[in-house]
């Protein structure tokens, strides 16, 4: 505002000076020829020049006016046209960006569903079928004490005593089978199929060596999401499972010491685990509890004892799509009855820490690697495992959002058709 009106004083200062100029350039009225005819047209002249300078200026001032206000009312609407395209993009770099972090959550997750599909921690969505085969293998080796004799009293042996060192391989091709099913359920379907060697040198140099293969026992389970997570409450699954005796029955022959893939009997499982994620970490824990029903076997009716565990663990998400997990399980198994009658040192207690690198390949397929480690005298000494899960899509359920959009579009479009009719 301030630089138009100094604009138009210089203009007015110019003007005077121009005018000042003009009177000092005319020549001089000769001396004795001045009268008052004269001296009139020179002031009728000046106002005139005066007036012309006037309206000049007033054009000038209106003018100056009419730029003021177009240059108040401009900048509001320049900035409305400015700020529209703004606004807009950063409403599609918002949408964008929440975009992006759902799939890297998605990518998250798939790296930790094969993890905690193992554990019971995480079900599978509605209709979405894996099929994992693996392989395993365990080594486990142990000292023992034989007394090839008879003894009489606790402290008198008739006989040979003789050191036994054991060793015993296993190694299993499974086959998981797993499926989730409405209402928040999730179906297992497991298969052992292996081979197993045992080996025993005795002090005084006598080597045997048995060994077995075949199917083990093929067991079924039943999970379902007691508690979603929300505040405080973690994701809890609790989990039913049972054992079948398809494989061999290590009571099948009672003079040898032969190996067997299975336990030989029926073994019913129930197990509760819980879930909860500090992104980029997410923590596991849970509880089991087994129980096999007592059977008539050669040696007489044995029953085997109820075994309580737990296990613990952590999973690290490395980047999108590899997670990396740390886990503890442990197991305690009461005391075998033979008719009865609880046998002394039949109790057993395993411990194992697992480490576990989970990759995805793509979007149907992964792999996992898993190393554990035995804590204890009952476990094997260490395990691997490798496995290849593959997953399918049997039914693509369409979300509820979207049946409200569709049934939104359709009434919409019954609506538009019995107006043009």
């Amino acid at each position: 505002m301030r630089y138009p009106r100094f604009l138009i004083l210089v203009m007015v200062l110019l003007m005077t000076c121009q005018t000042l100029r003009a009177q000092e350039n005319l020549p001089p009225a000769p001396a004795g020829e001045a009268s008052y005819e004269g001296l009139k047209q020179e002031i009728n002249r000046l106002e005139q020049m005066n007036q012309d300078s006037s309206q000049t200026i007033k054009n000038l001032s209106e003018r100056i006016e009419a730029l003021e206000r177009m240059i108040m009312e401009q900048p509001p609407q320049k900035k409305k046209t400015q700020t529209e395209p703004l606004e807009q993009k950063s409403d599609e770099t918002r949408a964008a960006l929440e975009q992006e972090a759902q799939e890297n959550y998605e990518l998250i997750q798939t790296a930790f569903e094969r993890r905690f599909g193992v554990e019971q921690g995480m079900l599978l969505r509605p209709y979405e079928f894996v099929y994992e085969p693996s392989l395993f293998y365990a080594h486990t080796s142990y000292d023992k004490i034989v007394i090839d004799g008879f003894t009489i009293f606790p402290v008198l042996v008739v006989g040979d005593i003789v050191s036994e060192s054991m060793s015993r391989d296993i190694m299993m091709t499974n086959h998981s089978f797993r499926i989730g099913l409405p209402w928040d359920l999730q179906f297992d379907l497991f298969i052992p199929v292996g081979y197993q060697k045992e080996r025993t040198v005795r002090a005084d140099g006598l080597y045997t060596s048995d060994d077995t293969g075949g199917i083990g026992d093929i067991s079924l389970g039943l999970s379902h999401q007691l508690f979603k997570s929300h505040s405080f409450m973690p994701d809890t699954l609790i989990g039913v499972s049972w054992k079948s005796t398809t494989g061999d029955d290590p009571y099948r022959i009672v003079t040898a010491d032969e190996p067997a893939l299975g336990s030989g009997f029926q073994t019913w499982g129930l197990s509760l685990t819980s879930m909860t994620t500090l992104d980029p970490v997410i923590l596991y824990g849970g509880l089991s509890w087994t129980y096999s029903p007592g059977k008539d076997k050669v040696v007489g009716h044995v029953k085997p004892g109820q075994s309580f565990g737990f296990h613990l663990g952590t999973a690290l998400a490395l980047n999108l799509d590899t997670s990396l997990s740390f886990g503890f399980q442990s197991r305690y198994t009461l005391e075998t009855e033979l008719d009865g009658t609880s046998v002394n040192g039949s109790y057993f207690t395993t411990s194992t820490f697992s480490i576990g690198l989970s990759k995805v390949i793509n979007d149907f397929s992964s792999v996992d690697f898993n190393v554990g480690i035995g804590l204890t005298s009952d476990s094997p000494d260490f395990q691997v495992s490798v496995s290849f899960p593959l997953k399918f899509l049997l039914k693509d359920e369409e979300p509820a959002e979207d049946k409200i959009e569709s049934q939104t579009e359709n009434e919409i479009q019954v609506k538009s058709t019995d107006e043009d009719s």
